[in-house]
Formats: structure tokens, C-alpha cells, sequence
């Protein structure tokens, strides 16, 4: 397995991947999310091409199995926050048919070098709590829960 930056040359197998959890998120949560589109193509590709965004894609035997993409954050405007430089990591996804091989470890572990390498204090991430796998994979990769979001449908 080979952990490597994102090209434009990716997006194809990226989208493939892409498409699982999106699905995902929209049969769970329809009132946030929308179902996947080639619109969602065109984004990630512009996160691709974007230098500001950290985008890693975890390749095993010459297939792109995984990827993830996070950005450096610092609080400049709210005087009761922090303004330490915190890594965002946006997106993680491993393919349903490859999780529990070490993909998804090996992601956070690079992003957490570049994060570290950028002079970022931590990473901060958010999951949907339907998504439980995750949650768990999460937690015993060392995160810890620092808030909660909370919606009330009208």
C-alpha cells in the first residue's frame, strides 16, 4: 500500500469511492445531505487542484482504494476561540470492500504528519453519529469528542 498526493488523473476511481459515503450520508440524513451527482465530481476535483487543501489518496496494487483531504484552520476573527493552526480533516473514505486492512490508519497517519509537518497543534474532524463504524475507528485512533451538533427539524 502506497500513500500518495491526489492528481487530476484520480478522480475517477476517487469519485467511485466518493459515491459510497455520500450515498451513505444521504439515505441517513436526507434533510443534510443530497444524493451523489457529477457535480460532486467537479468539486473534489477542484479540492485536487486547490494547494491549499492537503488531498492523499491510499493506493494498493496500482488501485486507489482510499483517500482523504484536510486544510489548515486558524481561528482569525472570534476573540473567544483559539488561534492555534488546527488541521481540518474534511474527508476520509476507504472502499466498503477493503475497510479493516489498514488504509484508513494509514490516511490519518499521514495526514497527521502533513498537519504536524504545517505546524498544526491537532486534527479536528466531524462524523455523523449514524455512522458508528466510523465513530469507532475514530476513538481508537486516539480522537476524543470535543462537541456535538445538534439539529431541530422544523
Amino acid at each position: 500500500m502506497e500513500i500518495r498526493q491526489a492528481t487530476p488523473f484520480d478522480i475517477e476511481e476517487i469519485f467511485d469511492i466518493y459515491q459510497q459515503i455520500a450515498q451513505k450520508h444521504f439515505d441517513n440524513a436526507p434533510n443534510a445531505f443530497n444524493p451523489p451527482s457529477q457535480e460532486d465530481k467537479s468539486f473534489l476535483l477542484s479540492k485536487i487542484q486547490d494547494d491549499a487543501w492537503w488531498f492523499a489518496v491510499a493506493e494498493s496494487k496500482g488501485q486507489i482504494v482510499g483517500y482523504a483531504m484536510a486544510r489548515l484552520d486558524r481561528n482569525e476573527t472570534v476573540p473567544f476561540l483559539a488561534k492555534t493552526l488546527i488541521c481540518r480533516l474534511n474527508t476520509i473514505v476507504v472502499d466498503q470492500t477493503v475497510q479493516a486492512k489498514g488504509m484508513g490508519r494509514a490516511l490519518i497517519e499521514a495526514c497527521k504528519s502533513w498537519a504536524f509537518e504545517s505546524g498544526a497543534v491537532e486534527v479536528r474532524l466531524e462524523v455523523m453519529s449514524f455512522n458508528e463504524d466510523a465513530v469507532g475507528f475514530y476513538e481508537h485512533m486516539g480522537f476524543e469528542t470535543l462537541s456535538h451538533t445538534m439539529n431541530l427539524k422544523l
